[in-house]
């Protein structure tokens, strides 16, 4: 029990120490800009995805494009295309299932029984959670007070804090930003609590997967180890979304060994980063993130005020840390060809 109080003692200080102080940004509010960029630029949003995203106009076709979709999962870079397709086909046997027709049930089973279209459609529906959490405006709670300039909002579920959402406008180059978000083997040079590692097992192919460890305390149960998919796409908007999506509750989807022992295993859902070019010099950054921390002993106004903490106190980092690749470790990736164009 005393470990537990303890870490109760650590979770107070820390949020008393970065406590919110009110803001009084008006119109350069990083809500108010993002909203004006998308208003103007068209931003991407949940009409696009769901139109992207339709169901099949021949049903019985679902095989073969089963079959597509695995295709271009194996490609390098085609993660996303192939999810996809996947989310036409999951539309397909939904809308069948709720006509009544019995192909639905049929496409359903057909891809429960293969693992590799199982696994699919399980990170499909991860995917489908982040496009919500980015995307849908509704039932969102915005705090009206700014943390290190940064914009949060969240939506609950009784005692539960559901999704997260940051907003931060950053006065550097959208490339900058993504290689910090996208490099996660040198996530340490920014966040200076967690170490990142890209992995591969058998089976895990067209299937980014990475371990990441989290060391915040001495405590244990403040620590954290967990496995995660990484998925990155660009949108029409010009804007690009860098995630990475928990695997600690689907470990036999990838053959992943135990995770390392004395942390604690939090599930993971997704954590997503959607960085948007408003000029050469200035990015916006939006952070959306989904979790079980495990912490039980927290009340659900404890959990509120911890993600806006970590959450504000991420992008933070990002922009202090984010300033410079020539002459960091980061050059030596800055030719890779995800950041063609950026």
């Amino acid at each position: 029990m005393l470990p537990y109080i303890v870490a109760v003692v650590v979770v107070g200080l820390a949020l008393w120490m970065f406590r919110p102080k009110a803001s009084t940004c008006g119109l350069e509010h990083p809500g108010v800009i993002y909203n004006r960029w998308r208003n103007v630029a068209k931003g991407y949003n949940m009409d696009n995805f769901m139109n992207d995203t339709m169901p099949l106009k021949e049903p019985h076709t679902y095989k073969t494009v089963l079959k597509e979709a695995l295709h271009l999962k194996n490609e390098e870079m085609k993660h996303y295309e192939a999810l996809m397709v996947m989310q036409r086909v999951v539309a397909t046997y939904k809308k069948l299932t709720m006509d009544g027709d019995k192909l639905g049930k049929e496409i359903k089973d057909y891809i429960e029984m293969n693992k590799e279209y199982r696994v699919m459609y399980n990170e499909s529906v991860q995917h489908y959670d982040l496009v919500d959490a980015f995307f849908n405006e509704k039932d969102w709670t915005v705090d009206p007070n700014l943390e290190h300039e940064v914009q949060y909002s969240y939506r609950t579920e009784g005692r539960r804090l559901r999704s997260r959402k940051f907003i931060k406008v950053v006065n550097l180059p959208l490339k900058n930003l993504a290689m910090r978000c996208q490099e996660i083997d040198l996530i340490n040079t920014w966040k200076w609590y967690q170490s990142g590692k890209v992995i591969s097992t058998p089976t895990s192919k067209g299937t980014v997967l990475c371990s990441i460890i989290s060391i915040l305390s001495r405590i244990f149960i403040l620590n954290r180890a967990a496995y995660c998919w990484k998925l990155n796409f660009r949108l029409p908007d010009n804007s690009i979304v860098i995630a990475y999506n928990g695997a600690n509750n689907r470990q036999s989807d990838y053959d992943l060994p135990a995770l390392p022992t004395g942390f604690a295993y939090p599930d993971i859902f997704y954590h997503a980063f959607r960085l948007i070019p408003l000029t050469p010099h200035k990015t916006i950054v939006i952070s959306v993130m989904e979790s079980d921390p495990k912490i039980w002993f927290l009340t659900r106004e404890m959990f509120i005020k911890q993600g806006k903490t970590f959450g504000c106190r991420e992008l933070k980092l990002m922009s202090d840390f984010s300033s410079d690749i020539h002459g960091t470790p980061y050059q030596e990736f800055a030719n890779h060809p995800f950041y063609d164009g950026l």
